[in-house]
């Protein structure tokens, strides 16, 4: 099945822009302080949703052809996506965002707006109408170059899931999940796969609170090893992963070893007598889990993943993916900067 998996490989790395990835120099020390006409510049962005928006075409399916009459389109789809990835980095609103454009002809030029920048009312209606592809294949796009770059390799891979409350009281995508002697929580829970070399995020899934980790677990570690073409080496789970198909997927089709967590409750008291060597198992199994819950933690401080004010799970979605283009965004500009500890910091 490897040789499946490397066939694949060619899915998405050979069509991924093949753009300059030199490093650069001048940012020695401190922060990188970056402007968003530079990190955008730094990225590649613009090839990169050029990229994004034109695979999302072709999945789309076929509307209708438009009739004669009304107004021509003003602004490209490009400058919206890139427009919500400056929103995303530096954590604006919707009117902050559009002031800040408004008043920085520097940005506004980069973004690709000429004579006049675009309204509240407008950049809301583009982005809900982009709806999700472009945003994925956006964040598969930066993927694609850190791989490139040697900061992901997929040899090691850790899957984990956080949980986000509802923003709206009566949200229709949100669900309630309950825990044992823990507070019900309503709205979503975030699936992401995380590469343990650098814990940077590789596929990220939002679904309703209610959904357990087992019924995705699987398919989301498939999809990241078959999209990238990894070679996997193990993969690291909690409890809640330990299921036939998790271990089928590792194992059989990837080749890999499953180092997923055992509940010794699932058994009872017989199992008392294999403690000492679960208790060996888990030192091996929850150091390397344990990067991805401060990868939560980081995302929901530095990032904003749990203050988002829209809802629907669309919506909800296409913040997530924002929000994870983001980080991967900040960690392209660092390698290429030549400043690896700042890859998850900004």
């Amino acid at each position: 099945m490897k040789c499946i998996t490397l066939r694949l490989q060619t899915l998405l790395q050979k069509s991924v822009p093949q753009v300059d990835l030199t490093p650069l120099s001048g940012k020695e020390k401190g922060k990188l302080r970056l402007s968003p006409e530079q990190l955008l510049i730094t990225i590649h962005a613009w090839a990169l949703a050029e990229w994004a928006l034109a695979l999302a075409r072709r999945w789309r399916p076929r509307v209708l052809p438009r009739g004669p009459g009304g107004k021509p389109q003003q602004y490209c789809d490009a400058s919206i996506l890139l427009m919500a990835l400056v929103q995303a980095v530096w954590r604006k609103s919707y009117e902050q965002i559009v002031d800040y454009v408004a008043t920085h002809a520097g940005l506004a030029l980069a973004l690709g707006f000429k004579q006049r920048t675009i309204s509240k009312g407008q950049y809301w209606e583009r982005r809900a109408a982009l709806g999700l592809l472009p945003f994925l294949f956006f964040f598969l796009g930066l993927v694609g170059q850190l791989i490139r770059l040697g900061v992901i390799t997929g040899q090691a891979l850790i899957v984990d899931s956080t949980l986000l409350s509802a923003w709206y009281h009566a949200d229709p995508g949100a669900t309630w999940q309950k825990y044992a002697k823990k507070a019900a929580v309503f709205g979503y829970k975030v699936h992401a796969v995380v590469c343990q070399k650098n814990i940077l995020p590789v596929f990220v899934l939002v679904t309703p609170a209610h959904v357990h980790d087992s019924r995705v677990g699987w398919f989301i570690i498939l999809v990241s090893a078959v999209l990238y073409g990894f070679q996997v080496l193990v993969v690291y789970a909690d409890a809640a992963y330990f299921d036939r198909r998790m271990f089928r997927v590792i194992q059989e089709i990837l080749g890999a070893h499953p180092a997923v967590d055992y509940n010794v409750r699932r058994k009872g008291k017989r199992q008392l007598a294999t403690l000492f060597f679960l208790g060996q198992w888990r030192r091996l199994v929850i150091t390397p889990r344990s990067n991805i819950e401060r990868h939560f933690a980081w995302m929901k401080r530095y990032f904003g993943l749990k203050y988002f004010q829209c809802y629907s799970l669309g919506r909800v979605t296409q913040f997530v993916l924002l929000t994870y283009s983001a980080a991967l965004a900040v960690a392209f500009a660092a390698q290429r900067y030549q400043r690896p500890e700042l890859l998850r910091r900004w």
